[in-house]
């Protein structure tokens, strides 16, 4: 029997097959896909309509202050297994900032996502953060999964399923920004299949003893 809800889990591989136990069997067999070994599985599907799924990850993070700490990480990563598609992306994204003066530190973080031509979607996203007398600190986490079966969709349309993970408590203690004034960015992509495409954009600024800034996005199509 299909299940409810996707496993408590950050597998990705345990995700998408969670998406196919869900699946009919006509439509397993006819992809050349199995239940439970479908992420490590590619489907030499013949006949099926190719289609294609395009998704973007990305986020961004600021810190003002005196001393200004701003860091992020993208990753989306996609390929066309033949009858099926999968692409797994994430980002972090975190900032944190101290002044000499009460109330002259402030931070915010930010992440977003968007998937389009998806059967499903596993989202998972969290955010923390806080302020002290001179000092504040945020954090933003989002992953995801999206799956399409070429030839097939679900009744209603997409199925997007909303995880609530317990993420990880930013605070003072963990995020004392060093003097000065810091910001970095990472973005990757991967795409394999034919006419797939990946691009990665990522922007870092920090003004000495006021402000850091950091944002990235990736897309991928398969």
């Amino acid at each position: 029997m299909p299940q409810d809800s996707p496993p408590n889990t950050e597998s990705p591989a345990a995700l998408v097959n969670f998406i196919f136990r869900q699946l009919p069997d006509d439509v397993l067999d006819q992809i050349g896909a199995h239940r439970g070994g479908a992420y490590h599985q590619d489907a030499a599907a013949s006949g099926v309509p190719q289609e294609s799924v395009i998704a973007a990850v990305g986020g961004d993070a600021v810190a003002a202050g005196q001393d200004t700490v701003t860091i992020g990480l993208v990753q989306n990563d996609g390929k066309d297994h033949g009858g099926y598609s999968i692409i797994v992306g994430d980002a972090t994204f975190e900032a944190s900032a101290q002044a000499p003066e009460a109330g002259g530190a402030d931070a915010a973080a930010n992440t977003f996502m968007t998937v389009s031509g998806a059967d499903y979607i596993i989202i998972d996203e969290s955010s923390h953060g806080g302020s002290g007398p001179n000092d504040a600190w945020a954090s933003s986490e989002l992953d995801f999964v999206a799956v399409n079966i070429n030839g097939w969709s679900p009744e209603g349309g997409p199925l997007v399923y909303e995880l609530h993970q317990p993420g990880h408590q930013v605070g003072p203690d963990g995020h004392q920004p060093t003097d000065g004034n810091y910001a970095a960015g990472i973005a990757t992509a991967e795409a394999h299949g034919a006419d797939s495409l990946a691009a990665t954009q990522a922007n870092a600024l920090t003004v000495e003893n006021q402000f850091s800034f950091v944002n990235g996005i990736a897309v991928v199509a398969v």
